[in-house]
């Protein structure tokens, strides 16, 4: 194939990418945009390799093809017959959304026009070396449980234009499902609260006709949720300076937010609480979590038992609470997994979705898990006697309130020399328990 055939092809496959930008715009359905989306990578990825070829070979001695795209008869011939002469093909801010976002694979929906410009402006600001904010209600890929509307940043690769390859392949996952299951509240502004819980209601008794009445008053008690502060800090090549702005911060958002889930995911389990802390599940006040109805030490290793134990212990006299949750480290559903029965197969039946799932056995009931690095395995030899390991109970129960936007700063002195850009970024949060017997956590005996 000569070098006008090849730039023949490649006007075919840009009028093709227009004809998709184009549809972008006036577009609103998910699976649509998501599908076009595919569809201009891989235009994409086709269009860099022709233009790599077509760069190798010697010009023609005749013209190349017409500059403008939809006067070329060609592309004419590929946006429909019934395309005028003279068309233009999509411009303004909302093909540039689509040109940064859709084309690169960062954004899973059409982005409005404010909401372009504002992240454009942001990207502009952070490579000024200016402090940008993220209010939370902006970030849903922090908090999905968050009930906000705002731009979903969900992307889990970075796109460049680059010969050979443009994808950053990201590592595994890094942070705990955990997050996305408590109840995260905004408050903005706020610097703590306290909240109230029911211990038990009050129950009639037998009176006698113009007797007293006996006081059957409920229960209530209170958790105090304090404000702490979640810094983090990372470093990237400044080779991403060279992302169009609004790709750039995302890019720079994504690594904040995997940063702080990263913490939260921790902290949710093991905050120790007090000034300047998250009240974590395993440190949460007696008062919410009485150690003798809600610390069991009975579970010496996970056998046929242990989920028989877990489920028949929580909650109240009057039910068996379904739905519930078994907070574990990934060592531990190993463990689960390698339980037999009499006859030497796999006792407890285990379906995976990544960082959640269920545990169940034939003929029994099935309960949800979510692993957490940071619960200490009680299958392994190297934990203390005396640890918390597990926690059962419903993760919507710990509450997690958000009193501050996220400031995301940059300095490019630190590793000037290697070419490094450094990032911090920090944000006020609180956390516990606020459901009283909330949680089971099994205490490694």
């Amino acid at each position: 194939m000569n070098k006008k055939a090849l730039l023949e092809l490649i006007a075919k496959k840009e009028a093709r990418k227009q004809e998709l930008l184009g549809k972008v715009e006036g577009s609103n359905n998910v699976e649509e945009l998501r599908s076009i989306n595919t569809e201009l990578q891989t235009l994409n990825a086709e269009i860099t390799e022709l233009r790599s070829i077509a760069d190798s070979l010697p010009d023609d001695p005749t013209p190349a093809p017409n500059p403008n795209p939809a006067n070329d008869p060609i592309v004419r011939s590929a946006l429909g017959a019934s395309a005028p002469t003279g068309q233009q093909t999509p411009q303004g801010p909302l093909s540039n959304v689509a040109a940064a976002t859709y084309g690169l694979g960062i954004n899973q929906r059409n982005i409005e026009k404010e909401e372009f410009e504002k992240a454009e402006q942001r990207g502009a600001d952070l490579k000024a070396k200016k402090p940008v904010i993220f209010l939370p209600q902006e970030l849903r890929g922090l908090f999905p449980s968050m009930e906000q509307r705002a731009v979903t940043i969900a992307s889990q690769s970075v796109v460049t234009e680059q010969k050979y390859s443009n994808i950053l392949q990201p590592w595994f996952k890094q942070v705990s499902g955990l997050v996305d299951l408590v109840n995260v509240i905004p408050l903005q502004g706020g610097v703590g609260y306290t909240q109230g819980f029911e211990i038990q209601s009050g129950e009639a008794q037998y009176t006698a006709e113009g007797a007293v009445y006996t006081e059957s008053d409920p229960q209530f008690g209170y958790v105090s949720i304090g404000m702490a502060k979640l810094a983090s800090y990372t470093e990237i090549t400044d080779e991403m300076l060279k992302l169009p702005n609004v790709d750039y911060q995302n890019y720079v958002a994504q690594q904040m937010i995997t940063s702080i889930k990263k913490q939260l995911g921790a902290q949710i389990l093991l905050g120790a609480g007090g000034t300047n802390q998250l009240t974590g599940i395993f440190s949460a006040p007696a008062n919410v979590m009485p150690t003798a109805d809600c610390d069991i030490t009975t579970i010496t290793a996970i056998d046929e038992n242990t989920l028989d134990t877990l489920v028949m212990t929580y909650g109240g006299d009057e039910a068996v609470e379904g739905g519930q949750w078994l907070i574990l480290n990934k060592a531990d559903l190993a463990a689960f997994a390698a339980v037999r029965a009499t006859t030497g197969q796999k006792l407890y039946n285990i379906t995976l979705n990544g960082q959640t799932g269920t545990i169940s056995s034939d003929r029994s009931y099935s309960v949800n898990f979510v692993i957490n690095s940071g619960a200490p395995a009680l299958s392994s030899a190297n934990t203390p006697s005396g640890t918390y390991t597990m926690a059962y109970g419903s993760p919507s129960v710990y509450e997690l309130p958000v009193f501050s936007p996220i400031e995301v700063m940059e300095s490019r002195d630190f590793k000037f020399s290697s070419g490094q850009l450094a990032y911090r970024a920090s944000m006020y949060a609180g956390g516990n328990v606020t459901k009283y017997k909330g949680f089971l956590r099994v205490k490694k005996p």
